[in-house]
């Protein structure tokens, strides 16, 4: 039956005596406005990410209430009051609606009208406004995530990394590596400074959540310079869909930015891994473990979550080439250096390429093995070339190139690598291996220079430290700003227990002939030895030096002699180790044992000659100096020094004037002529 018309022309009268109409146009209004405000303020206050729509969930409480209460209550010049019903309102009465209301009205609607104005000229613009002239560089910073349950606490490194492995197969964006971003995980800083940091143009945030088998993942792509909002979209489903949700956001990122992809990119962005769900949950789990530092244990739980993902699919190519990264790593930090370690990785790599034949991250861990298992550098380059040419925007191929190049001892083809590969991937490891670079090339400014960016990506990170008091050492000759810059490390993180940390205080107190004082704080201190890729030194040969240049020959005898059997016994484990030749060479020096300290030191340098290693073969050159100068070979020692001052290297004409180790050198002419013809390196 129709409405009776006149009885919904009464009720409209109604709702507009009552001012029902009024409310419902400045409710409208004042609620628009809040949202507008609550979108655009709530990241740079740091508010929860669901305060938006925690605010429009009140706000749509508030309209029926809003309603009901205009149409009960009525406000007027006396105050609030009860809306008298129309039946008693006497006939001829009138009600005036007063100005303050219409004007409300009217402002509301034009505040409405212009609102919307804006947002559909804002919308239409930002989709139009992706400078296609930019360079597509994008950043993926570590998701949150969301989930309840211990066992997906992986979940926002994981799924952030995994998305841009896909990126990467798109070769407009150069996209920056996962160890680059993951320094911004739960970082403070604005998307503005992290752009400029990173020297990306845009950033991608995303908050993942999973339960039980639903996965949800929020992804938004903002520009960098001015935190526009580009794109933002959801992504639900089931776990099992995992892949196809992680190939729509790749694809829908290339839309947004206006991204052209081939049908070949387009294919290996939807190719699936493995179709073992339980196989991915290792992989992943794996990554995140592989990924987390450089020590023995991440890598060797990233080899059991990799080897149990390879049982449950072994035809996991992803996962065979993670597993000979592992293997390879485990032998060039120094962890397990037997062969079988390089023979698994090699293992797992022919089965990754039998596989995929085309895999880029096989070449590359294939170069790897080839560098850190054999210093075959040909080799090595070769596969690293091969990326190149498959992913010219792939920023770890020219950064491993750079490794090689300088352990070639080709400095400036590898001073350029490293700088392009920080220009194009700034993250904390390239800073310093640049800087690095430019420290043993005795180019102090820019080595500085290069140092304090890396401490402002990672203020954490001890050996930048440590690096950078070496490069004070090296060009001032004194420990003053050397030490300052051990004691800001000590205000910033506990460097304690960090034995490279400890050696460098031991000898600034040997430097400044404060040798109590370095047995002192020897003594408190636990570990075993201070042993990086360059060389291995005992703690009882640590306590061996101080006693020695104390005087007191009874305690560094020793010490020497503990020493000695820690070496001798190493060696039989690892014979092709020339770290422990030149310390077991030093060690027979204390102990006066000439023939056979030179005899060990020779061995170190043999097995890592500079001709081989330039990069640590100036350290088995060293320790040989140090050698003949314990055992009174002064001519022989100071021809070595020659060799070291000429090239690029840790010594200078100023820190052999420092140490007191090469004291016995000082009044030599020879010692004299070179400090002084090396005085400016």
């Amino acid at each position: 039956m129709p409405a009776d018309p006149n009885k919904l022309s009464q009720f409209w009268q109604e709702l507009k005596r009552r001012r029902v109409i009024h409310v419902i146009i400045v409710y409208a209004t004042a609620a628009f406005v809040i949202i507008e405000l609550v979108g655009n303020v709530y990241e740079t206050l740091n508010l929860p990410v669901w305060t938006p729509a925690l605010t429009l969930i009140i706000l749509a409480i508030g309209f029926p209430i809003a309603l009901i209460f205009s149409w009960i209550f009525d406000v007027t010049p006396e105050g609030i009051e009860k809306t008298k019903p129309a039946k008693e309102i006497q006939k001829g009465e009138r009600l005036r609606t007063p100005n303050g209301w219409r004007i409300a009205t009217y402002v509301s609607g034009v505040i409405i009208i212009v609102l919307l104005t804006l947002n559909l000229f804002a919308n239409r613009r930002s989709r139009v406004e992706i400078d296609e002239s930019l360079e597509k560089s994008v950043a993926v910073l570590p998701f949150e995530n969301w989930s309840y349950e211990e066992e997906f606490s992986h979940l926002g490194n994981a799924i952030a990394n995994e998305i841009i492995t896909e990126l990467y197969k798109i070769k407009e964006f150069r996209v920056l590596s996962h160890t680059s971003t993951m320094q911004y995980a739960g970082s403070k800083k604005t998307i503005p400074i992290i752009g400029e940091e990173l020297g990306a143009n845009y950033i991608i945030e995303g908050i993942v959540e999973r339960q039980d088998n639903k996965v949800n993942i929020h992804v938004q792509v903002i520009r960098a310079k001015n935190e526009d909002h580009i794109w933002a979209d959801e992504f639900e489903g089931e776990w099992k869909d995992i892949f196809k949700i992680q190939d729509d956001i790749a694809l829908q990122v290339a839309y947004e930015l206006k991204a052209v992809l081939s049908a070949s990119e387009k294919e290996k962005i939807e190719a699936i891994p493995t179709d073992n769900l339980e196989a991915y949950n290792y992989y992943l789990r794996g990554n995140d473990f592989f990924w987390h530092s450089y020590e023995e244990q991440d890598y060797s739980i990233a080899i059991n979550m990799y080897q149990k993902s390879i049982e449950l699919d072994s035809h996991f190519a992803l996962a065979y080439v993670m597993l000979a990264k592992s293997q390879i790593s485990m032998y060039w930090f120094h962890h397990d250096r037997s062969m079988d370690r390089l023979i698994w990785g090699k293992e797992a790599l022919d089965a990754a390429f039998e596989i995929d034949p085309d895999l880029i991250d096989a070449y590359l861990a294939l170069g790897n093995y080839y560098y850190y298992g054999f210093l075959d550098y040909e080799k090595a380059l070769e596969q690293y070339n091969i990326v190149m040419s498959l992913s010219p925007n792939n920023s770890e191929s020219p950064y491993m190139m750079a490794c090689v190049y300088r352990r070639k001892g080709e400095w400036q083809k590898a001073k350029d690598l490293f700088t392009q590969a920080f220009n194009d991937d700034p993250r904390n490891d390239r800073a310093y291996n640049a800087a690095e670079t430019h420290f043993l090339m005795g180019e102090h400014d820019e080595a500085i220079n290069l140092i304090n960016q890396a401490i402002n990506l990672n203020p954490d990170y001890t050996s930048l430290y440590i690096m950078k008091a070496d490069a004070y050492l090296k060009w001032e000759g004194n420990t003053g700003n050397a030490r300052k810059t051990l004691d800001e490390a000590a205000l910033i993180l506990n460097p304690t227990s960090y034995p490279a940390y400890i050696e460098k205080v031991v000898l600034l107190n040997i430097y400044e002939g404060k040798y109590q004082e370095a047995i002192n704080f020897l003594k408190n201190t636990n570990f075993e030895a201070v042993q990086p890729q360059f060389y291995y030194h005992p703690k009882s040969l640590l306590f061996a030096w101080i006693y020695d240049l104390m005087g007191d020959k009874t305690k560094a005898v020793h010490y020497y002699d503990l020493s000695r059997i820690d070496l001798e016994a190493r060696i039989s484990d690892y014979p092709d180790d020339s770290r422990l030749y030149s310390s077991l060479g030093i060690s027979y020096a204390g102990l006066g044992q000439r023939e056979q300290a030179i005899r060990a030191g020779k061995k170190g340098l043999e097995l890592l000659p500079v001709a081989k290693e330039a990069y640590r073969g100036v350290y088995r050159l060293g320790d040989l100096a140090r050698i003949y100068v314990m055992v009174g070979e002064h001519g022989l020692a100071l021809e070595q020094l020659d060799t070291l001052l000429s090239i690029p290297g840790v010594l200078s004409a100023k820190l052999l004037r420092l140490d007191p180790i090469w004291k016995p050198l000082w009044d030599h002419p020879e010692f004299i002529r070179l400090t002084e013809k090396y005085a400016i390196k």
